[in-house]
């Protein structure tokens, strides 16, 4: 990473006032439910974006299709997985009197093979090397300068490979980096009283039609970040001990009433909950590390937003059940009480997830980039909690616990938009050559799932989707085609008769190119 720790750099926590937490025996009964960065643009630029984003090409319809595995849309295999297509480029200030070309090639050399390209980079063996390239024109008697964006998926995870590098005429552009949010949804589980259990990605080229083409998901992106000012309570767990030679799980328990409808509860570093909402109770219970673990001598939390929960017990266990008759003496923690503001201790959650899963990466490539930022990072998960989290109005199922380590792990690997935005200048009547590189992976179907597509890969680009630029020509091209068979597409490649450069037609939203290793088919 190369930001400060988000904490040290948002605020210091001061003025604690440390209340000794007292315990309470409970006597109610229970109903045991044991389940288990900131970019801001000012108000007249992000509206501004809406009103001109088809402006030179036309507004696109979203059409119908099918969504599931294995399914067709528009002759195209939809994808178990689906990588994303190619975006366009397009242009956030004025783009009259600009013109562009564009050529677009596949490069399938080593196809079918993990290697490394030029920047040490490691392609598995379905990516392949892409070169978006565009020659802009300026068409009047002014110098221009252009405020370029680049929209491409990806997730946290996968920036480090997958972000595209830009140039123009030959020379690296150091762009700045925007992440949208999480392009996905949810599904339900049949029988379980629950709603938006599983995350649910996209999985085709319409789902992104109907995600971009008002252009809400980028003004959003580039909108201001809404912070967590409150005061809130926070219970902070140090000094953590268990009996590990009598117990293989020894766990700590905080028990306490709470009124659910005036009192969210947030924890960090637990991992049990128990309910009982007739009651009033809640249990938040976490696992006592050993001393030879790296989780020795870390702090747990609970952060009490709204009214102050009461009759707090601190209870140790035999294991993660905490069932009456395995109480525990020897198993304890050290509690103390303060308020903070809900922003600053969320920062510092962050901060302690990410040391921890950095640890656990030791050994492994770095994900960072120079493009990416802690506060990138921590504005997502703050995004997740605030729409989907305990503090949405209706939060999903699989948040319902309040765990901070959840929405921190999941901000990182879900899938979303991100823009490389970056300003070039182009002199009257001249022309910029921009070229953007990327390592693209390729969409597949699940080996194990009795999918007549396993082993078949696919990769698509839109032509025009969110561009306001007026595209007077498109083309395609293809090379290293001794590593693969062609089995399907609509760009109109024929490798046996050597058409490996093709025109496209602009008007056709969509085209696609789906390959098997030409080793399969021999």
């Amino acid at each position: 990473m190369n930001s400060e720790n988000i904490y040290d750099a948002l605020t210091d926590i001061s003025d604690k006032f440390i209340i000794e937490a007292q315990e309470h025996k409970l006597g109610k009964s229970r109903k045991a439910i044991i389940q288990w960065c900131a970019i801001a643009a000012s108000l007249m630029f992000v509206i501004g974006i809406g009103s001109y984003i088809w402006t030179n090409n036309g507004s696109l319809p979203v059409p119908g299709g099918n969504t599931g595995g294995g399914g067709r849309v528009d002759g195209n295999t939809t994808f178990m997985s689906y990588a994303g297509p190619v975006f366009p480029l397009s242009v956030l200030s004025d783009s009259n009197g600009i013109s562009a070309s564009r050529n677009i090639s596949f490069d399938f050399s080593g196809f079918g093979e993990s290697r490394t390209n030029e920047n040490n980079l490691l392609l598995n063996h379905s990516d392949v090397l892409i070169t978006d390239g565009y020659t802009l024109n300026n068409d009047t008697n002014d110098d221009k300068v252009l405020q370029i964006i680049y929209p491409f998926a990806s997730d946290f995870s996968d920036l480090h490979r997958l972000h595209p590098v830009i140039t123009a005429d030959g020379k690296k552009l150091e762009a700045e980096l925007i992440a949208g949010s999480y392009t996905g949804g949810f599904t339900d589980i049949e029988g379980l009283e629950a709603d938006r259990v599983n995350l649910a990605s996209i999985n085709s080229w319409e789902d992104y039609i109907s995600l971009l083409a008002d252009g809400s998901y980028l003004r959003n992106a580039l909108g201001d970040w809404v912070m967590f000012d409150q005061t809130v309570t926070v219970y902070e767990f140090t000094n953590v001990r268990g009996d590990h030679e009598k117990l293989a799980a020894p766990t700590l328990a905080a028990e306490f009433n709470l009124d659910y409808e005036r009192t969210t509860v947030l924890t960090f570093n637990f991992n049990g909950a128990e309910y009982d909402y007739e009651n009033g109770y809640m249990r938040r219970s976490f696992f006592v590390p050993k001393e030879d673990s790296p989780e020795y001598n870390r702090s747990y939390y609970m952060i009490v937003v709204g009214d102050d929960i009461t009759s707090l017990n601190i209870q140790g266990y035999e294991n993660g059940g905490c069932h009456e008759g395995e109480e525990v003496e020897h198993t304890f923690a050290d509690v103390t009480r303060y308020e903070a503001v809900f922003g600053d201790i969320l920062a510092l959650m962050f901060d302690d997830f990410m040391e921890q899963y950095n640890r656990g990466r030791a050994g492994e490539p770095d994900y960072s980039d120079s493009l990416l930022s802690d506060e990138m990072l921590y504005r997502a998960s703050t995004e997740l909690l605030r729409t989907y989290g305990v503090m949405s109005d209706n939060a999903a199922w699989r948040y319902r616990t309040g765990e901070l380590a959840d929405i921190f792990s999941e901000t990182i690997v879900m899938d979303r938009v991100f823009y490389l935005t970056v300003e070039i200048d182009i002199p009257a009547r001249e022309s910029v050559v921009i070229n953007i590189e990327m390592i693209k992976p390729g969409s597949f179907d699940f080996y194990g799932s009795g999918s007549e597509n396993v082993g078949i890969y696919g990769y698509d680009m839109l032509t025009k989707l969110g561009s306001n630029l007026l595209f007077t020509e498109t083309t395609a091209g293809i090379s290293g085609i001794e590593r693969i068979n062609i089995v399907k597409q609509n760009f109109g490649f024929d490798l046996e008769n050597g058409v490996l450069n093709v025109i496209l037609d602009i008007e056709e939203p969509h085209y696609y190119l789906e390959v098997r290793g030409a080793s399969l088919d021999e």
